[in-house]
């Protein structure tokens, strides 16, 4: 356990081709919604090449940061390294996509409620399937 807490975040490029442009277009929404100088939607889709996903992804990152507990902290679209909310967003979307629902809750259990697990489960799955995951 004390190992676990001291592995370096993962890096951007050492994620499949799908997940780095999920992370990358997170920033981009995320710098896009912070300084209103680009469509947050039109940011993501440049990044997932793909209206659909931009959709999916704007309104998974609207139900998370109406319901998670603190700020949702996000690199600047230059650094190498994921945050830990990049890769629990990551985590989540592969868990809603790929696994069962069980595996989805694991993660998120302790920091959303029931409410909010189901409209952000449903959302990552949905990125998940529009981004091929």
């Amino acid at each position: 356990m004390l190992k676990q807490m001291f592995v370096p975040p993962p890096r951007l490029a050492d994620l499949a081709p799908e997940e780095a442009a999920l992370i990358s277009a997170t920033r981009k929404w995320v710098m896009a919604q912070r300084h209103g100088r680009m469509c947050p939607l039109h940011a993501a889709a440049n990044q997932l090449g793909a209206l659909q996903a931009a959709r999916s992804l704007h309104l998974l990152l609207a139900h998370v940061g109406a319901s998670w507990p603190d700020p949702v902290a996000v690199a600047p679209p230059c650094c190498p390294a994921l945050t830990h909310d990049e890769a629990t967003l990551l985590g989540m979307v592969i868990a809603a996509h790929r696994h069962s629902r069980p595996v989805f809750d694991a993660l998120t259990c302790e920091m959303l409620g029931e409410d909010a697990r189901d409209r952000i489960h449903a959302a990552a799955a949905a990125v998940g399937h529009a981004i091929g995951l």
